[in-house]
C-alpha cells in the first residue's frame, strides 16, 4: 500500500490540470451529491477540508446564501491560488480559503454547523484524528459529510493509469497513482467516525459516470491532473514513450461511440456531532 501522503498536488501545472480536466467532469458531480445528502440550509456556517481548488466550497456558499458562512482550507497553495482567484457567484456567500492541515483544524470547538471532506480523508496521516477534530470544531447536532472512493478496480480510469505504469516506470512511482483508493471499505470508514464520536452515521455506495467526450486523447490528457504525472515526466524520453503507448492500449478498452466512459464509486457517510 502507498503512503497517500505522497499523492500531493504542489506542482503548479499539476492543480491546473485538475482545474481543466477533473473538476468539471468528476468532481463537481460529486461534490452536488454530497451537499444533497448533507441537506445544506441557507444561512448555515460550512467547513469545506481538502477543499482543492474549492469544488464544495463554491457549491455550499451558493446553497447557503449571502448570509451563511463558509471556510474552505487545503495543504495546497497552488490549489488554493486557483480557488481564490474564482469570482463569487451572485447571492453566494463569500468563500474564506486558508492553508492548513486537517489536524488541527483553524477553528474554535463547535463554530460550524456543517463540515465537509471531499476525497480528501484517505490522504490523511492521521484519519482519527481529523475526524475527532471535524466532530470538535461542529456544534453540537451538526452535520458531517464525508466521500472516500472505493478501491481501484471499480474506477477504471485510474485502474487504466495503473495499468499502464506498472510494467514501464519503477513500482514505488507506478504505486502512488493508487493513494487516492487506499481506504476503500465503507465499514472501516463508518467505524472511525464512530471512533470519533459522531453518531447517527448514513453509509452508502455511489457510482457517477465521467464521461470524456474527446477521447483516448482527452484521457491521455487528464493524467496530467495526477501528482504522478511530474514523476513521469523526469524519466527518459523513450520510458515516457511506453507509458502512453501502454495507456493508449489500457484506456481503448472504456470506449464508448468514441468517447472515453469511466464509472467512478465512492463511500459517503453522513453523521451528526
Amino acid at each position: 500500500m502507498p503512503d497517500a501522503t505522497q499523492f500531493q498536488f504542489n506542482v503548479p501545472s499539476v492543480p491546473k490540470a485538475y482545474e481543466e480536466f477533473l473538476r468539471p467532469r468528476l468532481f463537481e458531480p460529486w461534490a452536488k451529491l454530497l451537499l444533497d445528502e448533507v441537506a445544506l440550509r441557507a444561512g448555515e456556517s460550512v467547513l469545506d477540508i481538502a477543499t482543492g481548488p474549492g469544488t464544495v466550497a463554491c457549491l455550499a456558499a451558493m446553497r447557503v446564501g449571502p448570509e451563511g458562512r463558509v471556510l474552505a482550507i487545503d495543504i495546497a497553495q497552488p490549489m488554493l491560488d486557483i480557488a481564490k482567484a474564482k469570482a463569487v457567484s451572485p447571492g453566494s456567500a463569500k468563500v474564506d480559503y486558508q492553508l492548513s492541515p486537517a489536524t488541527p483544524l483553524p477553528s474554535p470547538s463547535a463554530a460550524f454547523d456543517v463540515v465537509l471532506c471531499q476525497q480528501g480523508l484517505q490522504f490523511f496521516p492521521d484519519r482519527i484524528g481529523a475526524l475527532r477534530e471535524m466532530r470538535r470544531v461542529l456544534k453540537p447536532g451538526g452535520h458531517v459529510g464525508i466521500a472516500v472512493w472505493v478501491e481501484i478496480e471499480r474506477n477504471p480510469l485510474y485502474a487504466a493509469y495503473h495499468a499502464a505504469l506498472r510494467p514501464t516506470v519503477p513500482a514505488q512511482l507506478a504505486d502512488v497513482i493508487t493513494a487516492p483508493f487506499s481506504w476503500p471499505s465503507g465499514s472501516a470508514l463508518k467505524s472511525a467516525a464512530e471512533e470519533a464520536g459522531f453518531r447517527d452515521i448514513h453509509l452508502l455506495t455511489r457510482s457517477l459516470p465521467m464521461v470524456l467526450e474527446a477521447g483516448v486523447e482527452q484521457a491521455v490528457q487528464t493524467f496530467a491532473a495526477t501528482p504522478v504525472a511530474p514523476g513521469v515526466a523526469e524519466l527518459p524520453q523513450d520510458v515516457q514513450n511506453a507509458v502512453f503507448a501502454r495507456m493508449r492500449q489500457e484506456l481503448t478498452k472504456l470506449l464508448k461511440g468514441g468517447r472515453v466512459v469511466a464509472d467512478w464509486s465512492s463511500n459517503l457517510i453522513v453523521g451528526r456531532a
